[in-house]
């Protein structure tokens, strides 16, 4: 069961410039009628630094969300009224946009769809060509279950943000698509996600009362590794729970690149990423129905 309040208040603690983006976005996906959430980097600080006042190990100016459209003309259409805001198009990358904040700072955002315009596979391919190709699985899950993130007063401002268990979701599934180079980014934050869980309150208490602390030996690392994933699965789709057992768990060589690449990006041993992998691995191969 994921114990997480709904809802958080971080007004005053994010930077001028960020917020005044989110603004920007939220005034036109709220003119265009497409929900939207923050995933990424920026989701896990929003939530564990700003939110339950976790240390901030890797800081970041990207913003990332989701945007759950029916049709390629919503994408289209919210990408032309950003570009008339201020935005400018990455010369590569279709999805990417970037801007100079009022405080003269840089900010980039990637805008990924999913929803309707998703394959059986559930990727996207982009128009016209489609050869363009992502894997947007587990963004459903964690619009789903975001939480509702309060961070401006006047005017009053509330985000839909991704969870813990949703962004755990997402970057597992994110480490298995993307190159080596840039996973290891993945596999820093499926740690921090782990090693911060039990800063939330609801979390910290469920580890006691729900018996995880006593299974792991009073290990509260390990205790949260099996709460994140718990809390993962209760929320993933069966799709996404085969995809992660069948391409990472189930797979011995697979699971120990992800455990190297933690290791070697975190002030932690091969054998303590080792022992969360594999108290991971328990719970999502575990058939029992939360």
């Amino acid at each position: 069961m994921n114990t997480l309040l709904k809802i958080l208040d971080i007004v005053d603690k994010l930077p001028e410039g960020l917020v005044e983006l989110y603004q920007i976005v939220d005034e036109h996906t709220t003119a265009l009628g497409i929900p939207y959430l923050v995933v990424g980097a920026t989701a896990r600080d929003i939530v564990l630094v700003h939110g339950y006042n976790a240390n901030i190990e890797r800081g970041t100016r990207d913003v990332d969300f989701g945007i759950q459209v029916q049709t390629w003309e919503q994408f289209d259409q919210l990408k032309a009224r950003l570009l008339e805001s201020g935005f400018v198009q990455h010369k590569d990358k279709v999805h990417q946009l970037n801007m100079i904040d009022s405080s003269n700072m840089p900010w980039e955002i990637d805008i990924v769809p999913f929803g309707e315009i998703e394959r059986s596979t559930k990727q996207i391919a982009w128009p016209p060509e489609q050869d363009f190709v992502m894997n947007v699985m587990g963004f459903r899950e964690a619009f789903e279950n975001t939480l509702t993130v309060k961070i401006a007063e006047s005017p009053e401002l509330q985000i839909k943000v991704a969870s813990p268990a949703g962004m755990l979701i997402l970057k597992l599934i994110s480490w298995l698509e993307r190159g080596s180079e840039i996973r290891k980014k993945d596999a820093t934050d499926i740690y921090y996600l782990v090693k911060h869980y039990a800063k939330i309150p609801e979390v910290l208490n469920a580890l006691y009362d729900q018996g995880f602390m006593e299974t792991q030996s009073y290990e509260e690392l390990a205790a949260s590794a099996m709460k994140i994933a718990q809390d993962a699965k209760c929320i993933a789709s069966p799709d996404a729970v085969a995809f992660i057992n069948e391409r990472l768990f189930a797979d011995e060589r697979i699971v120990d690149n992800l455990v190297l690449d933690i290791s070697r990006s975190q002030q932690t041993t091969y054998e303590e990423a080792e022992k969360l992998l594999n108290v991971m691995k328990q719970q999502f191969e575990n058939t029992k129905t939360f």
